[in-house]
């Protein structure tokens, strides 16, 4: 599986379990509730993509021909 790969499911998997909770929840009903979730959701996204750059390793230099 390559990186892309694996960062797509990865993304899928945390947007659909956060959509999971925001709908057990119930939906946000202002504006203000609305940007609230939206910030919530990237600070997530965002140490999501931290987590998963710290389990993937450093990348690996390419040979160049």
């Amino acid at each position: 599986m390559t990186d892309n790969h694996f960062f797509a499911i990865a993304a899928l998997v945390i947007i659909g379990i956060f959509f999971g909770i925001v709908a057990m929840l119930g939906l946000p009903q202002s504006i203000l509730e609305w940007v609230i979730t939206d910030g919530a959701f990237a600070i997530l996204l965002y140490i999501s993509y931290l987590a998963i750059g710290a389990f993937k390793g450093t990348s690996k230099p390419r040979m160049h021909y």
